[in-house]
């Protein structure tokens, strides 16, 4: 989740669709009285920059220290006002609202981002594999695709209307983020980070890699973003 107040912008992170690509290329235009619920959100060294583990490190400490220099200058506490606002990365569209400013949330140019389904669903799987550290990614992707927690309308829905400008597609990533970017002058980079995108091991369409009656679950549970968002099951 990110609130700018300098740029006039919301951004409702998503799970598993590129949100910290995004969240770190916004947040890197963001002044210090914005809120950026992300702890290592950081500055690119430079649009041609590759960012390798080791550059990604390096970035995170240097972004962390301009922020512990910049609220000690000017006697803020960005984590504290963060904690006590209430607002956290996953955060809804409906909770932020309800958080916020009515003048401000009408006014802000409103964003998040999507993905196909499918491709959340078994991203999620190899995601959890990774974290537990075990090798089962079959009992894992049954599992989450009954779960369910890939369906992300519900981030950017309120009252079942939808209620952001601009849905960004990871599918065209670069293109609605230069778009974004124009809109609210905020300059992209010509090269993207690629992050937490290293846990998927199987790199087949999503739709090769699930069963039939996975994909049934996942047009169910996900239909919301199926019919608004156009995907092909």
């Amino acid at each position: 989740m990110i609130v700018s107040y300098s740029r006039g912008f919301i951004f409702v992170k998503t799970k598993k669709t590129a949100g910290s690509t995004v969240e770190a290329v916004l947040s890197a235009a963001c002044g210090p009285q914005d809120i950026i619920t992300k702890e290592d959100a950081y500055k690119y060294p430079g649009s041609d920059a590759g960012w390798d583990g080791r550059e990604l490190f390096r970035a995170r400490n240097r972004a962390r220290r301009e922020r512990e220099q910049q609220q000690e200058e000017d006697g803020t506490d960005r984590v504290n006002k963060r904690a006590a606002g209430g607002f956290y990365s996953h955060m809804s569209a409906q909770e932020a609202r309800s958080r916020l400013d009515p003048e401000f949330w009408n006014s802000a140019l409103k964003l998040t981002i999507e993905r196909h389904p499918y491709e959340k669903a078994v991203s999620q799987a190899y995601y959890r594999v990774a974290k537990k550290g075990e090798s089962d990614i079959a009992l894992y992707l049954d599992r989450v695709v009954r779960k369910g927690a890939y369906a992300t309308h519900p981030l950017w829905l309120i009252d079942g209307e939808i209620a952001v400008d601009e849905i960004i597609r990871q599918e065209s990533l670069k293109d609605d983020l230069e778009r974004i970017g124009m809109r609210l002058g905020i300059p992209i980079p010509a090269v993207l980070p690629n992050l937490k995108s290293r846990t998927r091991r199987d790199r087949r369409p999503a739709r090769e890699i699930l069963t039939a009656e996975q994909r049934r679950i996942v047009q169910e549970t996900c239909l919301k973003e199926f019919e608004l968002l156009g995907y092909e099951p």
